[in-house]
């Protein structure tokens, strides 16, 4: 790993701990019944603070795929590869993985050859990676996608972490790294969004993933919990967008507001109560 690349990674974890109120998206503002609220501006407080937020992930995701990207693309363990995989230089290869998740407070830092489906992690050689077994591979190579990013929650560790995988475009390195995403769970509990309502992130598809009730993780939709028109709207690629939801039954107004995640595809959402 070259000192420019490190001194790269440092860099951009530096800057996301940076307040970032202006991101130069359009944004997207839907009121059903065309009336002014508190929250009907990208440049309100509540708006802010939901950009903010999403740009503090935005950034923290991309020094880990920077950091991914790193590890695939290393020409010391493409040549390793190459060469066939010398017993005496796989030490080199995991005393790396170990080095970086020490430096960067990794949980995990890996490393795959697609063409052998080899697999190492920090800890060293685990196996040869089988399709019946390590289906999430097998679909993250069918799919031709680059970048792989989920969430994973433990329930056994009480602990919630971010995968981050880098698949080479023109070649054979793929390279996984994960992070305790405990600290962004956090900062969504404390947040003045979570105080108001609910504050959580969602897939390009519109399915929770990161959830202060773990509960709902993986279990609901965009869709499922308002409508398919607020759906549309909260998953439009734009820094900041707005839809306001009414329940018939017991007369309540919620405001729904999203803002993209570009580094990850995903979207951060807050529900706030009226």
């Amino acid at each position: 790993m070259s000192v420019c690349t490190i001194k790269m990674i440092k860099m951009v974890s530096l800057f996301a701990a940076i307040w970032f109120t202006s991101i130069g998206y359009a944004s997207v503002l839907v009121d059903d019944n065309n009336t002014s609220t508190p929250h009907s501006s990208p440049q309100s407080v509540t708006g802010l603070t939901l950009q903010n937020i999403a740009a503090q992930v935005d950034l923290r995701i991309t020094s880990m795929k920077i950091l991914a990207n790193t590890i695939a693309n290393d020409t010391h363990i493409q040549q390793w590869v190459d060469q066939g995989f010398a017993s005496d230089a796989e030490a080199l290869l995991v005393k790396k993985l170990g080095y970086l998740v020490d430096e960067y407070a990794l949980t995990s830092a890996s490393f795959a050859d697609t063409k052998s489906n080899k697999y190492w992690n920090h800890e060293g050689f685990l196996r040869v990676l089988q399709p019946n077994v390590d289906t999430w591979y097998f679909a993250y190579l069918a799919s031709g996608q680059q970048d792989l990013i989920s969430v994973y929650h433990d329930k056994n560790k009480h602990r919630v972490d971010l995968y981050v995988n880098y698949k080479q475009p023109n070649g054979y390195g793929l390279s996984g790294i994960a992070t305790s995403f405990d600290g962004v769970l956090e900062l969504l509990k404390t947040s003045s969004l979570n105080q108001a309502g609910e504050v959580f992130i969602v897939d390009a598809k519109g399915v929770i993933q990161l959830h202060t009730d773990v509960a709902i993780t993986g279990q609901q939709t965009l869709a499922m919990r308002y409508s398919d028109a607020a759906a549309k709207v909260l998953l439009t690629k734009h820094s900041f967008n707005q839809f306001e939801s009414k329940s018939q039954d017991v007369q309540t107004t919620q405001q729904l507001m999203s803002s993209f995640i570009p580094s990850m595809g995903w979207f951060l959402v807050a529900q706030i109560n009226e």
